[in-house]
């Protein structure tokens, strides 16, 4: 598999809220939302980071793809860590 993506882990805060109805505030203490996404790094800018948790690189026949982007503000992330995957050599499945 040539040019393999790294997979990014991202710890980051994100919003919450959106209470339906009145809401007594005597007692209210908001917390932080704290939350992990994993996938490929497929877009980058000094604002966002862009992961794909799916991803397929451009064949012969195909665009380099990704399903399910969750696009993370940079001013929301906590921590990144990333690592490149190693795949093993696997005989191709013979044909039915």
């Amino acid at each position: 598999m040539e040019n393999i993506k790294k997979i990014t882990v991202i710890e980051w805060e994100d919003s919450y809220g959106a209470h339906g109805g009145w809401l007594s505030l005597d007692d209210y203490k908001p917390g932080v939302l704290t939350c992990m996404s994993c996938g490929f790094v497929v877009y980058e800018d000094k604002k966002v980071v862009a992961l794909a948790p799916n991803y397929a690189a451009s064949t012969t026949y195909t665009h380099e793809q990704g399903n399910g982007l969750m696009v993370i503000p940079k001013s929301c992330i906590l921590r990144v860590t990333s690592f490149c995957p190693s795949f093993e050599s696997k005989p191709k499945r013979q044909p039915a």
